[in-house]
């Protein structure tokens, strides 16, 4: 469908409510996808691997696009309170898909009790959003493997020793 630059203002308003509704669109659309990245049968590190395959899938080097508009809408949800509101929504969801995991594992004897799953999927959700951030930059796209390494190795207390996908050391 083609439509000329006026024509788009039959549909939105302005170009606020064009933005808003283009990242609205683009957050559910995410969130989504990192949701039914696993099954709900798979053992809880398959899933957070999955949900890192699937991350790496949806931000590689050309989908510039969507990260110059989720930088964007981090600047402007500051002024535009439906665009925040929709920010946190987003941001709770991820939160509490990754806590729900955490608190699984630690239910399933994987994950390490002794950790808080709020404040550990704080932590996953800023790592995320540097690796985002980071594959902006020529060499440091977001590779599954190395993602999973990082996962393993710098998260040492997520992962009690020994445990891994296959339950192999």
């Amino acid at each position: 469908m083609h439509l000329s630059k006026g024509a788009i203002y039959l549909y939105f308003k302005s170009k606020e409510e064009l933005f808003v509704s283009v990242l609205q669109s683009i957050y559910t659309q995410r969130f989504t996808a990192l949701s039914t990245a696993f099954q709900a049968d798979d053992p809880i590190l398959v899933k957070f691997e999955k949900i890192i395959d699937r991350l790496s899938g949806l931000v590689d080097r050309e989908d510039r696009l969507f990260i110059r508009l989720w930088i964007e809408g981090f600047l402007e949800s500051e002024r535009m309170p439906t665009l925040q509101a929709i920010k946190t929504e987003s941001r709770k969801q991820f939160h509490d898909l990754l806590c729900g995991l955490l608190l699984e594992g630690q239910r399933a004897g994987v994950v390490s009790s002794s950790l808080d799953p709020s404040a550990t999927a704080e932590t996953l959700m800023a790592l995320s959003d540097g690796f985002m951030l980071h594959s902006l930059v020529e060499g440091w796209e977001i590779n599954p493997a190395r993602l999973r390494s990082i996962f393993r190795s710098g998260l040492p207390e997520l992962i009690p020793h020994g445990q891994g996908s296959s339950g192999q050391a």
